[in-house]
């Protein structure tokens, strides 16, 4: 599957919510990126595209509730997220396969809570050119 090009706006952003989770900011994240869905519903992008965005929006929203060590809240964004995000190995130049891979410890760490966030970054794609 293959993401379609964002506007100009909506690629800052992708970018501004990329940064607020790359630093820890989970719920400027969220709110960065639920700016983006919808501008992506507001033009009919495709409804992949609408619900990877919410995919993203869902892991923020599951590290703000990691953070705050609300059991229901990680599970209930883990069982939203995994859905939207599975069918995506990579799109708008970030590794979905791999960010699934990276959140699904905080999933797993629920009543836990020993994981911490200062490497949790949204992967870079490695794409080759063939």
């Amino acid at each position: 599957m293959q993401a379609s090009p964002l506007s100009t706006e909506e690629g800052v952003l992708l970018e501004q919510g990329r940064m607020d989770f790359d630093n820890g900011r989970y719920w400027h994240a969220h709110e960065a990126w639920e700016d983006l869905w919808n501008s992506l519903k507001r033009r009919n992008a495709e409804m992949s595209e609408i619900l990877l965005v919410q995919g993203l929006i869902q892991t923020a929203a599951l590290l703000y509730n990691h953070q705050r060590k609300k059991s229901r809240g990680v599970a209930n964004q883990w069982s939203k997220l995994t859905p939207k995000l599975a069918p995506w190995k990579i799109a708008w130049g970030f590794d979905i396969e791999q960010h699934v891979e990276n959140i699904s410890v905080y999933a797993e760490d629920v009543d836990l809570w020993q994981q911490t966030y200062e490497n949790m970054k949204l992967p870079v794609a490695n794409e080759v050119m063939e």
